[in-house]
């Protein structure tokens, strides 16, 4: 069961020094090229409503707004060179700050380089109707007044998806995982949340992206938005948020498929009383549950975590994690950024995918994350750690991937860095146990390879049926939680009344 769209991941909404974050703009297209599909870098550029705030504050972010006009043209020229039709999109946009209406960043369909900050919403969203733009509005759960989502004065017509998840956290609902904590703004709203505004009756798409101020597109835990396209370009990733088919991930690259009458999410059907709902989930860690939700309330449940994989589980590909960056923390006073540079060889199997996991911190100009080769039994990479400048003080880095082999496949990590090192395991000892690789001495730098993950337990497909009278608007939309953590969440498909 698959839609016959391909997944397509990447950052809709990213910060750097252009404007009043942090990060070089050459850098910042650079990691996206390495790891992501697409890319929107979305300076700081106005705020119509800005306050005097205390210390000053307002003349940091005024400098960043001037900053991110003059270097425009900047931005507009690497958009062009950085992006490779049909493997690499870039796209061109801002952000509008707002302290009544909320924020939103605004998406080019095309790389003319428009600069237009319009201050009135509603004139902004008529030039955004008039030139094919989209505009997303992200951390929509602060309170009204406080950069909240005024969602009364949105446009669907090009605003046809939410951002529910990013660095500053979860807006699903206000008791969701990955609580609203970096910010100044307070906790998350109740009535500024997904579940809210579906219930008062908004018809949005989800997606998620960093809203990083580091400069790095694609922070693993950040938030991803994935797009369901017929192909790799702008006219056909616009197409699809416009329509969208699209879902929010949090950091692992879960494959999502959700279907209503055999209709894909984001879609709206008339009343029907019998509806037949399709799930095709493909995880990258053991899926502890999938739920399917109507209204706010979980109709259905699937736990493949408690699945008991069997001796032809070895028929099927396997994922497996190689994780790395435990090291000395900040109140010892040591260490300082470990660099590593390690091969994965595979004997007796076969690589079939493969995705990275490069978290944001710590900035660094000249060091970077980089998938430096692959083949069907071989990867090298090159990367660096260290505790500082984290997301929820998350140092460690990872590769995860799906491999197809047996029980006597050997995976070996040969590092050069930091140290000479290196740790081999078979399939057999890796479905029973995990494995450390230590660089070196207590409390230097030290890596895991995972448990093996089976098919059966990274891997679900199911479908049921619901009955409803048609008394009022419903909607469906799916939810996804790993055993690791990662989530991800579908665009609704709604099924209006009688």
């Amino acid at each position: 069961m698959t839609s016959g769209l391909n997944n397509y991941f990447g950052d809709l909404h990213n910060h750097n020094q252009v404007g009043y974050a942090q990060g070089s703009l050459d850098r910042s297209f650079e990691i996206a090229r390495n790891h992501l599909d697409f890319y929107a870098f979305t300076p700081h550029s106005y705020w119509p409503d800005v306050e005097d705030y205390d210390g000053k504050i307002t003349h940091k972010w005024k400098n960043g707004f001037h900053i991110a006009r003059s270097r425009w043209p900047e931005v507009v020229e690497l958009a062009k060179q950085f992006e490779q039709p049909g493997e690499f999109v870039t796209i061109l946009g801002y952000e509008r700050h707002g302290t009544q209406e909320g924020d939103y960043h605004i998406l080019f369909p095309d790389l003319k380089g428009d600069y237009e900050l319009i201050e009135d919403l509603s004139e902004l969203q008529a030039f955004a109707r008039e030139r094919g733009c989209l505009l997303i509005p992200h951390h929509p759960a602060n309170r009204l007044g406080h950069r909240g989502f005024d969602a009364s004065k949105m446009d669907p017509a090009v605003s046809p998806v939410l951002e529910i998840h990013s660095e500053w956290g979860c807006a699903e609902h206000d008791r969701a995982p990955f609580p609203y904590k970096r910010h100044t703004e307070g906790g998350r709203w109740t009535k500024h949340t997904l579940q809210s505004y579906l219930n008062q009756g908004y018809r949005l798409g989800v997606v998620a992206s960093t809203d990083d101020h580091l400069g790095h597109p694609g922070g693993y835990r950040e938030g991803l938005a994935a797009i369901k396209a017929t192909e790799l370009t702008r006219e056909a990733l616009f197409d699809a948020i416009r329509n969208r088919r699209t879902y929010a991930v949090t950091g692992d690259r879960i494959e999502l498929d959700f279907f209503l009458n055999d209709q894909i999410m984001g879609q709206e059907l008339e009343f029907t009383p019998e509806r037949r709902l399709k799930v095709h989930v493909r995880g990258w860690d053991e899926i502890d549950r999938v739920e399917v939700l109507k209204n706010g309330r979980v109709i259905h449940r699937d736990f493949p975590v408690d699945r008991e994989p069997d001796q032809s589980a070895w028929d099927k590909p396997v994922v497996l994690r190689f994780e790395y960056g435990w090291g000395p923390w900040p109140a010892l006073g040591w260490g300082g950024t470990a660099d590593w540079n390690f091969t994965v060889d595979i004997e007796g199997g076969q690589l079939q995918q493969m995705h990275p996991c490069f978290t944001t911190g710590p900035l660094d100009e000249f060091r970077r994350d980089r998938i430096l080769e692959q083949t069907s039994n071989q990867l090298k990479v090159q990367s660096f750690t260290a505790l500082k400048q984290q997301v929820d003080d998350w140092s460690q880095k990872a590769i995860v991937m799906r491999i197809q082999g047996d029980a006597n496949t050997k995976v070996s990590i040969s590092c050069t860095q930091p140290s000479e090192c290196q740790l081999t395991q078979t399939f057999a000892e890796l479905a029973t146990s995990n494995e450390m690789l230590f660089t070196r001495p207590f409390p230097w730098e030290s890596a895991m390879l995972h448990r093996l993950v089976f098919q059966d337990n990274w891997e679900t497909e199911f479908e049921f049926e619901d009955h409803d009278e048609g008394n009022k608007d419903d909607w469906y939309y799916v939810r996804v939680i790993q055993t690791n953590g990662e989530m991800a969440w579908s665009s609704p498909i709604w099924v209006n009344k009688k």
